[in-house]
């Protein structure tokens, strides 16, 4: 049977999808190195000429993780069906539920409760600073098409942003506040933020154009 060759880009990928896998279904201490060859079929040496260490595998996997979660929350937010601005970020604070409650899984499992928290910390920062743009494209459709005046639309969008990133993590570093995500109380600080009423969010199905979407 010919051997199938595969591109070092397309090895290190299947490498750190395997490894994700691993990791969410038994955590860091339970996943090892050994583990993640044997799931993708290939020798540890390749893995180490990729890879210094498990735990710089870990840090692609969770990079890889987060920049996943980040194109389905921009595609909810962003969606090219007609949807008001409280179904899209409904859809969004249910997205970031699932992905804290991740979190408190296995995933960590064998870290320290400071370990965790810094890992926690270090990419729910780098999932905001990758929601900003979009925030911001959706707060100037939705100025345009509501005939509404925001001013400074991306300075408004991190503070959005990283005030819903400070109402999970802010209390304390040990636990999530997965409260502050239920949408009856998200949706109405929106509104008072943005200066859009209420019932323009529910109601306004906003438009995104497809230069938006390419």
């Amino acid at each position: 049977m010919m051997r199938i060759s595969k591109s070092p880009q397309e090895r290190k990928a299947e490498i750190i999808e395997a490894a994700l896998a691993l990791f969410l279904e038994n955590g860091y201490e339970g996943t090892s190195v050994s583990m993640i060859v044997s799931r993708v079929g290939v020798a540890q040496g390749l893995f180490y000429y990729y890879f210094k260490s498990k735990e710089d595998i870990f840090e692609a996997a969770m990079e890889f993780y987060t920049d996943r979660l980040a194109e389905e929350i921009i595609s909810d937010l962003l969606s090219a069906e007609p949807r008001s601005v409280s179904d899209r970020l409904t859809r969004v604070l249910i997205a970031l539920k699932n992905m804290v409650q991740h979190s408190e899984g296995p995933l960590t499992n064998g870290m320290s409760a400071r370990e965790s928290s810094d890992i926690d910390m270090r990419f729910s920062y780098y999932m905001s600073q990758n929601l900003i743009e979009p925030v911001t494209l959706l707060l100037q459709l939705v100025a345009d098409q509501s005939h509404t005046h925001i001013a400074a639309p991306e300075l408004l969008a991190s503070f959005i942003v990283f005030g819903i990133h400070g109402l999970i993590h802010g209390l304390t570093y040990t636990h999530h506040n997965t409260k502050a995500l239920d949408p009856e109380l998200i949706l109405p600080i929106f509104s008072g933020i943005t200066g859009i009423p209420a019932d323009v969010l529910n109601d306004l199905k906003i438009i995104v154009p497809e230069e938006v979407l390419s």
